[in-house]
């Protein structure tokens, strides 16, 4: 396996014998759920009607992979299901609440995203509250092949934010060799 095999938006952790030294891109991925702010609720469900999309969401977290010696993490991918990245805001919460499943393996939960368009409405639930949405951005980005630096500028997408989002991620193309990114924010923010 090489580095350019594995899914993207990771880190790498040079490790010594005394400490761990992770390099400056491991912030991208501190914790929003220690924002001091309430927490509202994290995803449970998600509604997608222009695509027929209705499917329960399950926490997930990152895991290590190790390359060639090195030590990456990247986030775990659940079959069948949509996973919240755990470590993203939490809905109703400033930040980026990011969800990732598969397109074209194991459930295909994602099968359809690429037939979304700017303007289409999402509906997120929590235990006690329905989150509403409106997609302001589609984009596709290499994943297979690109470089780390791309991999990195490209990992900023599902980074935390100054401003509330909702980030949905999946492979596209064939051979997953790019993923397809949308962008939604809260139709109550929407002018």
């Amino acid at each position: 396996m090489n580095n350019q095999s594995i899914f993207a938006f990771c880190i790498r952790i040079c490790i010594s014998t005394t400490l761990a030294v992770a390099t400056s891109f491991f912030f991208l991925y501190v914790s929003q759920a220690d924002n001091p702010q309430a927490h509202v609720g994290y995803p449970t469900r998600i509604t997608i009607p222009t695509i027929g999309l209705d499917q329960e969401i399950q926490p997930v977290g990152i895991i290590p992979v190790i390359v060639d010696g090195a030590t990456y993490f990247t986030w775990d991918v659940l079959d069948n299901h949509i996973g919240w990245h755990n470590r993203s805001a939490f809905l109703g919460q400033t930040g980026n609440t990011v969800l990732s499943g598969h397109s074209d393996v194991k459930g295909r939960v994602f099968q359809n995203l690429h037939n979304l368009h700017i303007g289409d409405e999402i509906t997120v639930m929590s235990e006690r509250q329905s989150y509403r949405y409106i997609i302001t951005q589609k984009l596709l980005v290499q994943e297979k092949g690109a470089s780390i630096e791309t991999r990195i500028k490209n990992a900023q997408w599902i980074a935390s934010t100054e401003d509330e989002r909702l980030t949905l991620v999946t492979c596209a193309q064939p051979g997953a060799t790019h993923r397809l990114i949308v962008v939604a924010r809260p139709v109550s923010k929407i002018h």
